[in-house]
């Protein structure tokens, strides 16, 4: 019997030059600051910072969710599902049972 792993959010990559330009007018038409929108997205600001300077492209579904909330646009608009890999005792499990 292979252990209970818990089920991971899907991860979306982020389009972070549409990020940028939905920052300058959100839902409201008003701007926004990375540390704003963190803050509204319930998120951390290292987050939107690490997205925005490219050192991060890809978040979970629920961070890109509370994001695209925030700023006011539909989840697909903003980010891009992208396949998680199987975690491995899963794959392990199936390369044995072969």
């Amino acid at each position: 019997m292979t252990p209970s792993i818990p089920a991971q959010d899907l991860l979306f990559e982020v389009d972070v030059q549409l990020l940028e330009r939905l920052m300058k007018r959100t839902k409201t038409g008003a701007e926004i600051t990375g540390r704003q929108l963190a803050a509204q997205a319930g998120i951390a600001s290292g987050t939107i910072s690490n997205l925005l300077t490219g050192v991060r492209s890809r978040v979970t579904g629920p961070t890109v969710a509370s994001i695209c909330d925030v700023i006011g646009v539909e989840l697909l608009v903003l980010g891009t599902p992208v396949e998680r890999l199987d975690p491995a005792t899963e794959r392990l499990a199936e390369l044995s049972a072969a």
